[in-house]
């Protein structure tokens, strides 16, 4: 897992950027694309939802660090 929230947005941008084809393909016409495709904003979603985890537990810790000062 990445560590920090800007590895996992390039994560993100990474995996967005790999499914251009697919993308190009399913609006094509071919259906098996339109299933990676889908497979892929699948995987997209989770790892935003990982991310997003992240942020708000990383948060959550600096309030807690800070009120305990």
């Amino acid at each position: 897992m990445e560590d920090t929230l800007k590895d996992q947005i390039d994560a993100l941008k990474n995996l967005l950027d790999s499914i251009d084809d697919d993308v190009a393909k399913s609006d094509e016409g071919t259906l098996a694309a339109g299933g990676r495709a889908r497979k892929s904003l699948q995987e997209l979603k989770r790892l935003a939802q990982v991310a997003r985890l992240f942020c708000l537990e990383r948060d959550h810790a600096r309030k807690t660090a800070a009120k305990s000062k």
